[in-house]
């Protein structure tokens, strides 16, 4: 959690945001009223305090209020949307005694963020998430873990964290050793009967082939993607092809962490909305940035006159990946992909 911020509102809350800012390794501004403006301290957003705490919460990663629940609950409802993109909400008395963890526990990171601040503070941490005070872990949390997707996940969230909170069998296979927190799961090899469990997780990045409702995959997302496309193709035909190399490469469409390629793509309509449908972000790299990876590679003559470069694709992902390029390149109907192993 990068970005936090402080939201104060009397003398004896300041003091306890000041105590919580000398604390803290990195950088935490403290918002207050203009009547309570002094040096080092910074006026909240829009002089009005309900649209300042709802300017703050669409800014920061995580916002802690020192100030009474139900201001806070008012005040941030209509900007509350998704918990994959809410910020960490934690809500302190002035005295510091009860830490609450209050919006996006889990993959906001609210119920880490409480503790810390109880920590250093000497409070209480006041965490209700189910899986938590029934001490098992969570799908959304594991997932979190693993840079991790899955399906449907509101539903899929619900039901498997219920059956964890109510301490149901909720098997775990992994393909390659990643998930840390095992509490309320129980590790199964391949081979082992799937029958006295009421789900199990598959970890995997491959293109699973997969039977059944009991069977949830959690695609821990691993690769770069470099792209090309010709201007103009469309998203259709971009993701027809995508589906393709993810087939002929055996692995899961959604184990691409971000999409990268050059920059005179960066507003390539096809490519762009490829990256809104798997939900990852689009990078791009200069030509000049490119063309000590492009040059391990076959060149293009075309490709160079048209971008510098005499390949896009590989190059993207060579750069992206430090060098982890795993596929040869791809070009089918004026697209072509080629996948990095990304290792941080």
């Amino acid at each position: 959690m990068t970005r936090l911020a402080i939201a104060a509102l009397t003398p004896t809350g300041i003091r306890l945001a000041k105590k919580i800012q000398a604390s803290w390794e990195t950088e935490l501004p403290i918002f207050v009223p203009e009547s309570r403006m002094e040096t080092g301290l910074t006026v909240i957003p829009t002089g009005n305090f309900k649209q300042g705490l709802q300017q703050l919460f669409q800014q920061y990663d995580g916002l802690i209020c020192i100030m009474a629940t139900g201001i806070v609950v008012r005040s941030i409802a209509e900007v509350v949307n998704d918990k994959r993109q809410d910020p960490a909400v934690v809500v302190l008395d002035e005295k510091g005694q009860h830490v609450i963890s209050l919006l996006s526990g889990h993959v906001g990171g609210g119920n880490q963020l409480a503790r810390e601040i109880a920590e250093k503070i000497g409070g209480q941490a006041v965490i209700t998430t189910a899986t938590d005070v029934q001490e098992v872990t969570a799908l959304d949390l594991l997932a979190k873990e693993i840079n991790g997707w899955y399906a449907d996940f509101k539903t899929t969230t619900k039901k498997i964290n219920g059956l964890l909170a109510d301490h149901q069998k909720v098997g775990l296979l992994q393909r390659e050793k990643r998930v840390q927190d095992l509490r309320g799961l129980t590790l199964l090899e391949e081979g082992d009967s799937l029958e006295p469990f009421e789900a199990v997780l598959l970890v995997s990045d491959r293109n699973e082939p997969l039977t059944g409702e009991k069977i949830i995959q959690v695609v821990p997302r691993n690769y770069v993607l470099g792209i090309g496309a010709r201007k103009g193709v469309t998203f259709e035909v971009i993701q027809e092809e995508y589906l393709n190399f993810c087939q002929q490469q055996g692995i899961h469409p959604q184990g691409v962490k971000k999409i990268v390629s050059i920059d005179l793509k960066k507003e390539e309509a096809g490519i762009c909305q490829l990256a809104t449908w798997l939900a990852v972000p689009f990078e791009t790299y200069s030509a000049k940035e490119l063309a000590p990876a492009a040059a391990k590679y076959p060149q293009s003559e075309f490709v160079k006159q048209t971008t510098g470069i005499g390949n896009v694709s590989l190059a993207a992902a060579d750069l992206a990946s430090g060098g982890q390029v795993i596929s040869e390149r791809y070009a089918q109907h004026g697209v072509t992909f080629a996948l990095g192993k990304d290792g941080k």
